[in-house]
Formats: structure tokens, sequence, C-alpha cells
């Protein structure tokens, strides 16, 4: 049989990016190239995404995990396989979805005696894909022994590997803030209930918050939207905002505060403040005895890096709160850099077979060590 290349995959996922909660066509065309390979068995647990299950005996499974979804950005790559629609894989998913598929590939051909599943995930970048999976209890049927996870970065030179023994990723929550108050026309604002006043008190207080140096604490307001005439006050206004703790603890902690900070700012303006979380993402916790057990071995083949907490979001980090798990930058940078999701970030096809190759040796890193 004749499989797709882990390459061709790339380009077609690429050339087709979906949104968060949009990935239906991804979807199909993972499932059809997974179809073709004998050895696995596919699985659909939600509306989107699917598992590839490889099993060879009866004892625990190994989870490797890939993001699928993509971002509302205007690819500036003018790559030969560049986005077709106004979206694109900016966050390098399509290179993780293609490192897991060879991945699969490279599994099906050496046969081992452990037992995988390979999760082709949707909704990462705010959709809390993770989350939902696990929420209809598919995984619950299976003894994983821990999960793995990696994320391209131009941070690191190409085909280095990063991680450490504690929080490598953020604890991330989506925060929209509605302000409801009443219209009027500037020359009479004693007759409205000013919301933009509101907001600007309310952004202010936020970054008065107190923030410990140990316990890194960020919002960001992403999108604002208010009014609609120049000369009236708006009567309603909107934040969309990003938050960024250390921890799940810490991000429900600030949470509770910013609630108690808008009802303070709502009974001094009159403006009603309804403060929403959305998805919230927790840490990615690596598990320090994988990170001592395996590091040690890797080391001899890949230039392994220290890699620092960054208050970037990922939602792996609700398997490293089921599983003991790890998660690694995979290094991506030759000539140029580009941050992740910047419209111009392109890693090398080169770059998944060097993917592709570290996970199978970390498999085999993991069954080098007995009682793992």
């Amino acid at each position: 049989m004749i499989y797709d290349s882990p390459i061709d995959v790339r380009h077609t996922l690429h050339q087709n990016p979906e949104k968060t909660m949009q990935e239906y066509e991804t979807t199909e065309y993972l499932f059809r190239v997974l179809s073709k390979v004998d050895g696995i068995t596919l699985h659909r647990p939600f509306l989107l995404g699917l598992v590839a299950e490889y099993k060879a005996n009866d004892g625990d499974y190994l989870l490797f995990r890939a993001d699928i979804d993509a971002l509302n950005i205007k690819e500036e790559t003018g790559w030969e396989f560049a986005s077709k629609n106004d979206c694109m894989h900016a966050c390098g998913h399509d290179v993780h979805a293609a490192i897991l598929y060879g991945l699969v590939l490279k599994v099906v051909e050496k046969s081992p005696d452990q037992n995988m599943l390979f999760f082709f995930q949707p909704a990462e970048e705010g959709g809390g894909g993770a989350q939902k999976t696990v929420d209809t209890g598919f995984f619950d049927r299976y003894a994983i022994r821990s999960s793995f996870a990696l994320h391209v970065n131009d941070d690191y030179p190409f085909g280095s590997v990063a991680t450490n023994d504690q929080v490598l990723f953020a604890s991330a929550a989506e925060i929209d803030v509605l302000f409801q108050g009443v219209g009027a026309h500037v020359a009479y604002p004693a007759e409205g209930k000013n919301t933009l006043l509101a907001l600007r008190y309310f952004l202010d207080a936020v970054d008065r918050l107190p923030r410990e140096v140990e316990k890194p604490f960020l919002f960001s307001a992403g999108k604002v939207v208010a009014g609609e005439v120049r000369n009236i006050q708006p009567a309603k206004a909107l934040i969309n905002a990003s938050m960024r703790t250390v921890s799940i603890d810490e991000n429900n902690k600030m949470f509770n505060q910013i609630e108690r900070m808008a009802e303070q700012i709502e009974r001094l303006t009159g403006v009603e403040i309804r403060v929403n979380r959305l998805s919230v993402y927790p840490e990615v916790k690596i598990d320090k005895t994988l990170f001592d057990r395996v590091i040690p071995e890797l080391q001899e083949r890949y230039h392994v890096l220290h890699a620092p907490l960054k208050m970037v979001g990922e939602d792996f980090g609700v398997f490293c709160q089921r599983y003991p798990s790890m998660l690694f930058w995979l290094g991506t940078r030759r000539e140029s850099y580009y941050p992740l999701h910047h419209p111009k970030y392109l890693p090398s096809d080169d770059i998944i077979a060097i993917g592709t190759q570290f996970l199978y040796d970390l498999f085999t890193s993991l069954s080098n060590q007995r009682g793992l």
C-alpha cells in the first residue's frame, strides 16, 4: 500500500486551513488519508478531530496529540502551498498534524509492542477542543500511562528541542467584559451612563491589580468595541481579552478579583458590567519523573535546551492534569525569524521528518525505562 506522504499532508492542510470549531474538511481529509493505513483503528469521539488507535496487546496506552485548527490571519509567505482562503496555519498546526501522521506510519511500519493513541485535536486556538473531547468520556475507555505533544517555534534553532521539568506554558483564559449603560448626547452627559468611562476605569484597575514577581499575570484587551456615532455616548461596550497566569489556581484567583473589581466600578458608574470567562486552559506542567527518565537519553541524539515558562496558552494542559505528560518546543529557526501567529511564519517541510523521528525516539526512550 502506498500512503500519502507527511509532506503532502502538510501541504494540503496548509492550503486549506480552518478556524477553531470549523475543522470539518480537515477532519474528513485526515480521516481519508488515515483510512488507507493498515494496522490502526479510527475513532471520532467528538464532532471534529479524530483518534487513530494502534493496539499491540492488552496493556496500557501512550497518547500522542497534535492540534489541527488555524487562525483568522491572512498569509503573507508567498509560498507555493500558501493558504487558499483568508485563514492561515500561522501557529504550525499543519506541521504538528503532519508529524503525528508520520509517527502513525512509523509505528505501523515498526510494529512495536506498545499500544498508542494518536489524537488529531480540533479547537486548540481558544475553542477548548481538548476538554470538549475529554468530556465525551472517550479517553476513559483506555488505561493511558502518559501523554506527549510538541510545538514548533522559531525561538529555537532548527532541529533543537526545548522543555523543562516544571511549568512550560501558562494557564490561559478568554475573558469577555460587557458594559451596558444608557446612551446620551455628548452635550448632555448627565442624562446617560457612560460605558466608555466604565471601560476606562476597568482597564486602569486591571493594570493596578497587585502582582507577585514569582507569579506572572497578564491581562490583554485584544479587541474593544463601543459606539456608533461620534457625538453620542455609547450605551454598550465590549472587551475581548485574554488572561494568563502561572496556574489554573491563580487563574481562578485573579478572575475572582476581576469580578469583584467590576462590581465596584458598576456601583461607581451605574454601568452594568458582566465579566464572562470562556475557554480556560490549565497550565502545561511537565512531569518531572518523565523528564528525569527520558531527557538523558534524548540528549545523546538531540540538541536539548532548557525552556523557561512562556505566557502562551495551550490546552494540552488538560492532558497534563490527567496523565504524566511532556510537551516539547521543536525549533524551526534558520536564517529568518518570525514569531508564532505571524503572517509570515512558515516552518520548513524538513522539520517534519525530524519531529516524527524525535517522537519515535521519545517512545523508544520510554520503552527502555523499566517500570515506567
